[in-house]
């Protein structure tokens, strides 16, 4: 064999080794591109084009994990939402998950239903759409409250047919406390300090924190009470339309610099105090409840100084 025809033997074997290009890129390097993005979807990569998506993702993930998910069931869903159907190979490798664990959460997704597995070989699992997946969500926790309020009577029977084995003495009352943590649980408390006051509700805190009670429909409570109500909201610049059929002088505004400050007094006897306030995501929130007297003593003389101290609206 000459040298002409090893050079050209040479260039034929170097072709045939090399990548096919596609529009400047090989082959594997799109697939290794179009995977990254894949990845990048849930990643911190600042540098990607889907970083901007980020937050919006973990918003959704979020919303999803209040609904019943776990974080990695709400990965999955969200990746087969955007990215239509995949086998249960490709799930694991972009999303990083061993195998077993990402074949135990397409099962638990399809018993949920917010997942459908396609008859075909390897089998392509396809997300239920958004809309659709959260109404089913929503119907299922209603179903699973109504199961367990029918229990609610039952077990009341069954918990008072129980003797209580408690040693009643004569020492005075110990004062309690409470740590709250989440919207729900804090709302409930609230209503039940409305629903038991006899004399006062006082309630110190931002719009924010006023409007997060009244799309808790504590106000609802608060209305049909018996009790005498006043609030402090600060800072604030005009009366939100569901306190303008409140008595009047029933509603100051405080010009104080305590957007981060809420607190409610019941009676003078019990305070509940937002330690983290409206301002935080509603799964961040958590409160502080006592019936201590000093505690409950210094807050209520609080809320009346700044009282005195707050423009009336009307």
């Amino acid at each position: 064999m000459n040298d002409f025809t090893q050079n050209c033997q040479h260039e034929s074997d170097h072709m045939l080794n090399t990548p096919l290009k596609i529009q400047g890129t090989s082959a594997k390097e799109k697939m290794r591109m179009t995977m990254k993005e894949q990845i990048n979807l849930f990643d911190d990569d600042s540098e990607t084009s889907m970083y901007k998506h980020k937050i919006t993702l973990e918003k959704i993930r979020n919303e999803l994990i209040n609904f019943g998910l776990t974080k990695s069931q709400a990965k999955v869903f969200i990746y087969l939402g955007k990215y239509g159907a995949k086998t249960a190979t490709e799930i694991s490798k972009a999303l990083q998950l061993p195998r077993t664990e990402t074949y135990h959460l397409l099962n638990s997704l399809q018993n949920t239903g917010l997942v459908t597995a396609e008859l075909t070989h390897p089998t392509n699992y396809t997300a239920m759409d958004m809309k659709e997946a959260v109404t089913t969500l929503v119907k299922q926790e209603q179903d699973r409250i109504k199961t367990l309020a029918n229990k609610e009577e039952s077990i009341s029977e069954m918990w008072d047919a129980v003797p209580y084995f408690a040693v009643e003495t004569d020492e005075s009352k110990t004062e309690k406390m409470q740590i709250l943590h989440g919207s729900g649980p804090i709302s409930n408390k609230i209503k039940d300090m409305v629903i038991s006051s006899k004399e006062s509700i006082k309630v110190f805190g931002s719009m924010a924190d006023v409007l997060r009670m009244y799309y808790s429909d504590v106000f609802d409570f608060i209305k049909e009470s018996t009790s005498e109500l006043e609030i402090i909201i600060s800072p604030t610049s005009q009366l939100p339309e569901f306190l303008s059929d409140l008595e009047q002088n029933k509603v100051r505004m405080c010009d104080l610099n305590s957007a981060n400050k809420c607190f409610i007094v019941k009676d003078s006897k019990e305070v509940l105090i937002f330690m983290r306030n409206a301002n935080h995501p509603t799964k961040q929130v958590f409160a502080w409840w006592s019936d201590s007297e000093t505690l409950t003593d210094m807050m209520d003389s609080l809320f009346e100084l700044s009282w005195e101290k707050a423009g009336k609206i009307y």
